[in-house]
């Protein structure tokens, strides 16, 4: 499985992906533009790529469109990155999630990343809503809010459910992070989550890393 790097700071967005065979891939976003490069050099790779990259970010906002800011798109081709184990297995996945219908961006998709879990993110009046169902069948809501958290589970679990609610009314409350960055660390989490119960022990470790001087 690649490693991977994200930094996002304020007007900077920047992922390094190092895949298994030595490669690595480098998506910029700041002021200046967008920008896609190969290590060792290979100029067909870093322009399909490009080509991903910047179709995807125009397609930002767009009615439809399941991505509603870069954040979301490189958080997105982050937990792709994840599960591939080469790059061209890589851009056949992108293609999926970035939701490219121009067929000479790239081949089709012929490997399906893995994903144990369907998670939905989308924007809310004034926050977002997470709706993640798992391979176990459990399935919650999440609403954040700029005043508040909501949360609905199924199957109900009153004491897990209060655990849930205390621990990131803490972290909305410390400000660890904005509230979309928050709502993406959760939906990154639930990508790898069997259940709600691994999903929340796995954000605690997530959370903990953050908060690391």
């Amino acid at each position: 499985m690649a490693l991977t790097t994200k930094v996002i700071d304020g007007d900077v967005l920047m992922l390094r992906i190092m895949f298994p065979g030595g490669s690595t891939l480098t998506m910029t976003a700041d002021r200046n533009g967008k920008s896609v490069s190969v290590a060792p050099d290979d100029k067909e790779i870093a322009e399909r790529l490009s080509s991903l990259f910047h179709w995807s970010s125009d397609r930002v906002g767009e009615p439809g469109y399941p991505f509603t800011s870069l954040n979301q798109v490189i958080y997105g081709i982050e937990t792709l990155a994840r599960s591939a184990m080469s790059v061209e297995q890589f851009i056949q996945g992108l293609r999926e999630v970035l939701e490219v219908s121009d067929k000479h961006l790239a081949p089709e998709v012929d490997v399906k990343p893995p994903s144990l879990t369907v998670v939905d993110l989308s924007p809310s009046g004034n926050g977002w809503l997470i709706d993640a169902r798992f391979q176990s069948g459990e399935h919650f809501k999440l609403a954040i809010n700029k005043a508040s958290i909501g949360w609905v589970a199924d199957p109900t679990e009153p004491t897990r459910d209060r655990e849930v609610m205390k621990f990131l009314s803490g972290v909305k409350g410390a400000r660890v992070s904005s509230d979309e960055d928050l709502a993406l660390l959760i939906m990154e989490v639930a990508h790898y989550s069997s259940d709600i119960a691994v999903w929340l022990q796995g954000l605690h470790s997530a959370i903990s890393e953050k908060l690391k001087p």
